[in-house]
């Protein structure tokens, strides 16, 4: 671990945090009355958007634009990448889903905040064509999540296959700022409904549909179909379904 990461946590035990599917580790640690977070990454990610310094250079570039954690750290050595971060209020709206509160105003919010956020200036890139040959590197260096699931797109039987038909069906975008992961572990929200936004290394330009293709999926598959099905209809547009399956298959294999 790099020195200055060290002499941050000094004496603090780190408790490892196992929510999440990425191959980045996570730990807690307290320092003072405060509680942070150390992220570290292997360097064979470090031109993905696992990359824990691509997370953090997203995480500053929104620093004023968005609730986000605070970048105390980041350094490289002996082939990781590390973050340290300082705690966010609040809870996960996975805890409300839990305790069977309402929680589509909240997404609807958290998809206003994200793309109202101008893209002019910004320099991160997560569109199709980006995260694609980001899937090819991870394929082609066995890097996938073995744990996919094709079942419910008939035709597939390989994570070629489905690079493939990802490549062959790209579809046209309309960009705007976007989380690249957003679901309800990766949204909190406060007591007075204030939202903050984890999980960010996926930041960036991208179609307005990969936010709400995330968001649907999660509602349907933890809510209700009635619930997702809510949630589309109040967003006032014609649903693009094509462009929901497209991004649901992209993520298939992270």
């Amino acid at each position: 671990m790099p020195h200055t990461i060290r002499r941050f946590i000094g004496d603090a035990v780190l408790q490892r945090d196992r929510i999440g599917e990425s191959p980045c580790r996570v730990h807690s640690f307290e320092r003072g009355n405060e509680l942070y977070f150390l992220k570290t990454s292997p360097s064979v990610y470090a031109n993905t958007t696992y990359s824990v310094q691509r997370e953090a250079s997203v995480m500053q570039w929104l620093s004023g634009k968005l609730n986000v954690p605070e970048v105390v750290l980041t350094a490289q050595e002996d082939g990781h990448e590390h973050m340290i971060t300082r705690a966010i209020p609040g809870v996960p709206l996975s805890s409300l889903i839990e305790a069977g509160r309402p929680v589509t105003t909240l997404f609807h919010e958290a998809l206003r905040q994200l793309q109202s956020i101008s893209i002019a200036s910004c320099p991160f890139d997560a569109s199709a064509a980006i995260r694609l040959r980001e899937l090819a590197y991870l394929v082609g260096n066995e890097l996938i999540d073995e744990d996919y699931d094709f079942c419910a797109w008939p035709g597939l039987a390989t994570p070629q296959d489905l690079l493939a038909r990802l490549k062959a069906t790209m579809p046209d975008e309309d960009l705007v700022f976007s989380h690249g992961d957003l679901g309800d572990s990766n949204i909190f929200v406060t007591n007075n409904d204030e939202l903050y936004f984890i999980d960010l290394g996926r930041g960036g330009k991208a179609d307005r549909w990969l936010d709400i293709a995330f968001v649907h999926r999660n509602l349907r598959e933890d809510v209700s179909d009635n619930a997702a099905a809510q949630f589309l209809a109040a967003l006032g547009v014609q649903d693009a379904t094509t462009k929901r399956l497209f991004f649901e298959q992209l993520d298939e294999l992270f």
